[in-house]
């Protein structure tokens, strides 16, 4: 466990936006021993009030959806620019051996290289939902180390744009204009999450079935009845670097728009709640975890439901009233 002088020396270094102390700050915010964990939160305290600044922008997308391709595209654009941009990427972890490839640095050679970019593959775990379980914990750490934009990267899993939305200021949705995607536009959970939506790949000879499937989507749009405002539908190639700039002028905009009607707030303030609730639910199962008398208890219990003692969610009151 690092002391407090470590540590102080540490988050400056952070502060000071040296790459090594975020990367290190990162790795505690990862690990998952006790003492590790309690330094990352004295750690997170002491850099909290150089936070909340950064635009956080998640890409997410179904696997081959070209997001590693994109980011480096619109990351590239915006280091030129002048910006000093964090990439945070989720890889699948393995169920079996709970690895993970970590690779997406050799997606993004050009960004990888940059002085002003900072790119970090996380695995994620037994976390579902296309985040990793410190993904809020190191945007701050970006955050406190002078980037912005900070761009997460999901696993694209299906479920990432509600975990995204969960944790980001924007969330920028990756298709593709392949037979069948265009009925993606008509699934709610996609209509309610993502702020922006581009067709991506639309080069070559896919470039005019882009545009139709980007049309379809504005259709499928414009008949969402619980969106008070109706998310653009953009084009783009990273391959042929177009609409790049394009996408970023729209975040942009919708963030300055959502600053201006006090969105962006209210989506941080929620956040909060909900990243609470998280983590009171995380300290609730490592306790639980590491309780002989419950493990012995939740054994009981399940002997009593296999024999018909007692239902599946009558064993559940009980072991919660005990804890």
């Amino acid at each position: 466990m690092l002391r407090s002088p470590e540590i102080e020396l540490l988050a400056k270094g952070i502060l000071a936006g040296d790459r090594m102390s975020l990367s290190q700050g990162i790795t505690l915010l990862e690990s998952t021993l006790e003492t590790d964990q309690e330094t990352s939160e004295r750690l997170l305290s002491s850099l909290l009030p150089k936070t909340d600044t950064a635009l956080r922008v998640a890409v997410t997308g179904a696997p081959g959806v070209g997001k590693s391709t994109f980011i480096e595209a619109l990351g590239m654009h915006l280091v030129e620019s002048g910006n000093k941009v964090a990439v945070l990427t989720i890889d699948p972890s393995s169920p079996r051996t709970g690895g993970s490839i970590l690779g997406d640095k050799t997606r993004m050679p050009r960004l990888a290289k940059h002085p002003d970019s900072f790119i970090r593959p996380s695995p994620s775990g037994t976390i579902t939902g296309g985040l990793a379980h410190a993904t809020r914990s190191a945007i701050l750490l970006c955050d406190a180390a002078g980037y912005n934009p900070i761009l997460i990267e999901t696993v694209g899993t299906g479920q990432g744009e509600y975990a995204a939305r969960q944790t980001v200021d924007v969330v920028l949705l990756l298709v593709l204009a392949h037979a069948g995607d265009e009925l993606q536009g008509i699934k709610r959970g996609i209509l309610e999450t993502a702020d922006l939506i581009a067709v991506s790949k639309a080069d070559g000879p896919l470039r005019e079935k882009a545009a139709l499937t980007a049309k379809t989507y504005r259709r499928a749009l414009a008949l969402s009845p619980n969106r008070s405002a109706i998310p653009k539908v953009m084009i783009s190639s990273a391959l042929e670097n177009t609409g790049i700039v394009d996408i970023w002028d729209a975040i942009k905009e919708f963030e300055h728009t959502a600053r201006k009607n006090g969105q962006l707030d209210r989506r941080r303030h929620e956040q909060i709640k909900s990243a609470i609730f998280e983590a009171a639910k995380e300290l609730f199962l490592t306790r639980f975890s590491k309780s002989k008398d419950l493990q012995h208890e939740l054994q009981q219990l399940q002997k009593q439901v296999i024999q018909g003692e007692c239902t599946v969610n009558e064993a559940a009151h009980i072991l919660l009233r005990d804890l």
